[in-house]
């Protein structure tokens, strides 16, 4: 058995993608995108709507960081080791937990935007608390269990559609023009809800919620329908979970991949749960005609971010085009701490167009060097592509990131006097305005900033995979990748 969709170049070099595929897995990068973006203002939903304590948040940030660094390295291990038949008689190991998990994927997310509306404002209630709790903690694990199938899985396709850096590029820009809407409308559109919630905003941000989720089926299952897996690069007998988790981290590339993933994850999620605390309480002055000339440089900056990006990759390296976006994150995030003192949106907004400079920057790239690392791992390391291990075996640090990212807003908030007044029905700046912007302020910019510019400094000094060393790479997978090609063809032909 071959594949139809896998066609051969004049060379034999490597592997061309047929468009359909290419648009079929770049338009599956859009539900996990939105998806995202809604999810970062979950604090704001609760701690400021629903009045959901910092004590249980930050006691079920703690639960959830448990079972995050348990379920990935688990459901990446039994992912990379899955051989499905399907009806064609390919087979798979990635593609079933898109099509089968999507669906259930969806549910899980909108139900996280939807608990009893009667435990609202009840802070004082414990039983109440208790209960919203348990909604709040036992919804985020069902979504992030159904997250790590469906995106893991999804992830995990990419290296493996073709080992062709260029095609590969192709199949990653593509993903980005898909992202770019996702990106503007679920992480800012979320935030105008969210900023000054009321009853009729939160009325119109459920209704988003259920748009968004029942969209959001319909990418994956065009994804199923029209990308084939290589049937070739899956080993023949499954490896044990310790044994892949020893030789991932005999990959020098991975070890770093580890940090720089905890940081971007850190950086995207804190950046999100405080924006929308940030617009009303460090630039309260700002709306009307203000608010839209505030976003027009950050989001024309966000534009012309994406060929810079593109291009600095392109023309020198991937390494060399991280290095610069997080740059400008960190610039960008240091920028704004001091000009969020000043309260002058004017300011802000030219630190938030410094910051967007950098920040489509990991939608971009994130997937190809995650590739490059497994590369190396096929290439030095394993002899096998192992996709799915690597994707979730890579979130040991990110995941319990999204808990951190997820407790320190509300953490600085309380302890900065910004909490929940049960009397007055939302949130108050008990301690005065100066403090409480000034602990919103530290969450948005301070701590990314310093999460910035220490991956940085690991990525420039540490990452090994340059410029040089993945083109060598290269031309050592595309004859590893004939050979397999070339036996496995032999053995199913027989």
């Amino acid at each position: 058995m071959t594949h139809k969709s896998t066609e051969l170049l004049e060379n034999g070099a490597s592997e061309r993608v047929p468009l359909k595929e290419k648009l079929s897995y770049g338009f599956a990068q859009m539900p996990g995108t939105f998806y995202g973006g809604v999810m970062g203002v979950i604090q704001s939903f609760y701690f400021a709507w629903m009045g959901l304590l910092n004590i249980w948040i930050f006691i079920a940030q703690i639960v959830y960081a448990v079972w995050n660094v348990v379920n990935d390295p688990v459901f990446g291990n039994r992912i990379g080791n899955t051989r499905y038949s399907n009806k064609r008689g390919e087979i798979q190991r990635y593609i079933p937990y898109i099509k089968f998990g999507a669906p259930l994927f969806s549910l899980c997310f909108a139900l996280v935007f939807f608990p009893p509306d009667t435990w609202r404002g009840q802070t004082s209630d414990l039983t109440v608390q208790i209960w919203l709790f348990t909604w709040y903690l036992i919804t985020q694990v069902a979504y992030d269990a159904l997250f790590t199938l469906v995106l893991i899985a999804h992830v995990a396709l990419l290296p493996q559609m073709t080992l062709n850096q260029r095609e590969r590029e192709k199949i990653q820009l593509i993903s980005t023009i898909f992202s770019l809407p996702a990106i503007i409308i679920g992480f800012i559109v979320p935030v105008i809800f969210l900023a000054d919630p009321t009853r009729e905003s939160i009325a119109q941000f459920q209704f988003l919620v259920v748009i968004i989720a029942v969209f959001g089926v319909f990418p994956y299952l065009i994804l199923s329908k029209y990308v084939r897996e290589h049937s070739e690069h899956i080993p023949e007998e499954k490896t044990p979970l310790l044994k892949s988790i020893k030789l991932a981290f005999k990959n020098p590339s991975f070890r770093v991949y580890v940090i720089y993933d905890g940081i971007s994850v850190l950086l995207i999620n804190i950046a999100m749960v405080s924006l929308p605390f940030y617009l009303t309480w460090v630039l309260e002055q700002m709306e009307g005609i203000n608010m839209i000339i505030f976003w027009v440089g950050p989001i024309i900056c966000l534009l012309i971010s994406v060929p810079i990006i593109l291009r600095i990759a392109a023309k020198i390296s991937t390494k060399t085009s991280i290095a610069y976006y997080l740059t400008m994150l960190t610039v960008g995030s240091f920028f704004n701490f001091f000009a969020g003192l000043s309260n002058n949106w004017i300011l802000v907004s030219i630190g938030f167009s410094i910051f967007m400079l950098g920040f489509a920057g990991d939608f971009i790239l994130h997937n190809p060097m995650r590739a490059d690392t497994i590369d190396f791992d096929y290439w030095k390391i394993s002899g096998e592509r192992r996709e799915g291990l690597y994707a979730g075996v890579g979130p040991l640090l990110s995941k319990p990131m999204i808990s951190v990212a997820l407790a320190i807003p509300t953490a600085l908030m309380t302890v900065f006097g910004l909490i929940y007044v049960e009397t007055e029905d939302g949130l108050k700046a008990t301690k005065g305005m100066f403090l409480a912007s000034l602990g919103v302020n530290i969450s948005m910019t301070l701590v990314p900033g310093i999460a910035c510019l220490i991956g940085l400094i690991v990525w420039v000094k540490f990452y090994p995979l340059t410029g040089k060393v993945v083109e060598e790479m290269k031309k050592e997978l595309r004859i590893m990748h004939e050979q397999k090609l070339k036996d496995y063809k032999e053995k199913h032909q027989s």
